[in-house]
């Protein structure tokens, strides 16, 4: 059982990972140790296949995992399934490097490179863009001028250092 404060926070990790269809599923494993997909689809009365699909997506996620058995009369394996939620800060900490990877390369990308845009405001090339098109706006025609991005580059280093610092901590 996951207390009242966790819960929240587990429900709504599964909801942005998962989708809406995986916050009934989640409580009703929550109440009990463990549940085979057939008996989730009979007491939520949704399609057997969409509960599967949605269980898959927790296993994925390591929120969820399962135990096999053979059914003795059919010889069709029978899935148990039960939540995972203290695997949830190792997945928070798995998405916080990915998301530190991405900001990385975007603010790689923003001091390899120089930018021009319009006037108008108006989408930013750069600086090949830009002469390829003549240093001409193509939405509104105005003539391109090279910008400054050091308040881009000064926000991402922020994320940077504040992901870093709260990477190392844990």
């Amino acid at each position: 059982m996951i207390s009242q404060i966790d819960s929240e926070v587990f429900l709504g990790v599964v909801q942005e990972l998962v989708g809406e269809e995986a916050i009934a599923i989640v409580k009703m494993l929550n109440e009990k140790y463990e549940a085979t997909d057939e008996e989730l689809s009979n007491k939520l009365d949704v399609r057997l296949n969409i509960i599967r699909k949605t269980l898959y997506k927790l296993y994925d996620n390591h929120l969820a995992i399962f135990r096999r058995i053979r059914d003795k009369n059919t010889g069709w394996f029978v899935y148990f399934w039960k939540l995972k939620p203290e695997r949830i800060s190792d997945l928070v900490r798995t998405k916080k490097k990915m998301v530190l990877q991405k900001l990385k390369e975007r603010l790689d990308f923003e001091r390899d490179h120089v930018f021009y845009q319009c006037e108008n405001g108006c989408p930013r090339f750069i600086f090949e863009e830009a002469l390829e098109i003549s240093f001409q706006c193509p939405t509104c025609h105005a003539p391109l001028i090279n910008i400054s991005n050091t308040d881009i580059i000064s926000v991402l280093e922020s994320k940077v250092n504040i992901l870093e610092q709260d990477l190392e901590q844990k």
